[in-house]
């Protein structure tokens, strides 16, 4: 079987292709990011006072952690993995499934590639391929 995972901050979305395609979504429960122009003069804090921005960044790091590894515990661990997606989580999560695998003593392929987002139809299509299984040709009579 072959597992193809779609990462960004708001959701993965996991794909698995055994004879056909079991598709799972894991929502995020991490908060999107806060900008603001609330920095005063240099060498004083902004609006978040004395470091409010910088712990607000360590727990939306934590959060985004706690789902890559959350992610990580649903890929059945002897599927071959690829990870795709448009920031570091996929990165992040490629290295959190090889660190499970040699914790575990597995061997298997995992590795990753940029994507933008895709539609569920075309991860299929995506996971369908790599696992060698192309879908049936439609023959046109006339």
């Amino acid at each position: 079987a072959t597992t193809l995972v779609w990462i960004d901050s708001e959701e993965a979305i996991i794909v698995r292709w055994a004879d056909r395609a079991a598709v799972e979504r894991v929502r995020s429960e991490v908060p999107g990011r806060h900008r603001t122009n609330g920095t005063g003069p240099v060498g004083t804090p902004g609006r978040h006072g004395e470091g409010g921005a910088d712990a607000q960044d360590r727990a939306r790091r934590e959060e985004l952690r706690r789902f890559v590894e959350e992610v990580a515990t649903r890929v059945p661990p002897g599927d071959d993995v690829t990870v795709v997606g448009p920031g570091i989580l996929r990165g992040q999560l490629e290295r959190v499934l090889r660190a499970e695998d040699r914790h575990h003593g597995r061997r298997r392929l995992v590795h990753s590639a940029a994507a933008e987002r895709l539609t569920e139809e075309e991860l299929v299509a995506h996971v369908r391929a790599l696992a060698g299984d192309e879908p049936p040709r439609v023959s046109v009579r006339h």
